[in-house]
This record gives C-alpha cells, sequence and structure tokens, in this order.
C-alpha cells in the first residue's frame, strides 16, 4: 500500500528543484551536495524532533532514503 502524504507532489517537486537549483547554481560537487544536504536534515532533526525521538527519527529516515534508492534499480 503507498504511503499518502500530507504534502501535495507540487509542493514537494517545488522544493526539490529549488533546492538542486541552488546546488547547481553553486556548482556543487556530489560530496559537496551530499555533505550540505546531510547537514541540513542533522539540522532539522536536531531543532525539529524532540531529543527522545531524534534516533528514531534519523533511522526511520535513512531507511526511507536506501528504499528510495533501491527502488529506482527497478
Amino acid at each position: 500500500m503507498p504511503i499518502v502524504s500530507k504534502y501535495s507532489s507540487s509542493q514537494i517537486e517545488k522544493l526539490v528543484n529549488q533546492l538542486l537549483d541552488t546546488l547547481h547554481q553553486q556548482h556543487a560537487t556530489t560530496e559537496l551536495s551530499l555533505m550540505c544536504l546531510g547537514n541540513a536534515v542533522s539540522h532539522i532533526i536536531n531543532t525539529s524532533v524532540p531529543a527522545a525521538q531524534r534516533t528514531a527519527v534519523a533511522s526511520s529516515f535513512s531507511q526511507a532514503l536506501a528504499d528510495a534508492i533501491q527502488s529506482d534499480k527497478h
């Protein structure tokens, strides 16, 4: 069963495109892009998620990322 998001596809695509445009405008390498996005994710988790839930949220995020990469192979 697919996961239903409370955010529209267009809202998600707009933000992702803005992030990617910024990285492209800065001529960020793959390594730098991943470092920056990782730092952003860490910042969001550390500032927006209660301490007791941070490890679980990070694990869920990590699993979702791994699943997304695996689904791109098919």
